[in-house]
């Protein structure tokens, strides 16, 4: 049998909605002063210019080239953004942002592991696979830090790579490189101007 415990009066109901208001502002200025913003406006622009090259460039080996630059300065930027936080930002716990950094490297090797071995044949399909693999990067991400903002973004933005490799496939590329990308940069934009 559970033990009865007294209602809630008014003013403690008031402070525990307090808290959780508090708690969440605190998680959303976490959020922005940890980096988020900048990741998802770095990777916003390398999906941006990535699918809209694979749209516009019609030779497949200078797609792959511009792809493996993109992602190179990528993950170089997000080293440097790991580094200049690290430095600029001595008051912020990194418990759990190491925790979530060895999440997407290990996310990240998991994802080459099935893309080496389904090795799909067709260039927008495996765009599409990679596409959704980065977006459950997103989901997971946003479950395990809380985020509505992350897990919103990684299933509005599954919902256009669906769409669009469904319904658009001839234009699937610039589709990604609009609202794909575009996505991550408006993202991005809404944290650093709206979570400080």
């Amino acid at each position: 049998m559970s033990k009865s415990h007294p209602p809630l009066t008014p003013d403690e109901a008031r402070q525990a909605l307090e808290l959780i208001e508090a708690t969440a502002r605190q998680m959303r200025r976490f959020a922005a002063y940890g980096g988020m913003a900048y990741f998802l406006l770095l990777w916003g622009t390398v999906w941006l210019l990535g699918f809209g090259a694979n749209h516009f460039v019609q030779d497949p080996a200078m797609r792959g080239r511009i792809w493996t630059v993109l992602d190179l300065l990528g993950l170089a930027g997000t080293g440097y953004v790991v580094w200049w936080l690290h430095k600029t930002r001595q008051g912020i716990r990194w418990g759990f942002g190491s925790t979530l950094g060895w999440f997407w490297i290990t996310w990240m090797g998991y994802g080459l592991l099935f893309i080496y071995f389904a090795q799909p044949q067709d260039g927008t399909l495996l765009s599409m696979l990679l596409s959704l693999w980065a977006m459950y990067g997103y989901v997971v991400s946003g479950l395990l830090f809380r985020s509505r903002l992350l897990v919103g973004l990684g299933l509005t933005v599954t919902a256009f790579i669906v769409v669009g490799y469904l319904a658009l496939p001839a234009y699937f590329n610039l589709w990604m490189a609009l609202f794909g990308g575009g996505s991550l940069i408006v993202a991005g934009g809404y944290i650093l101007s709206s979570w400080r």
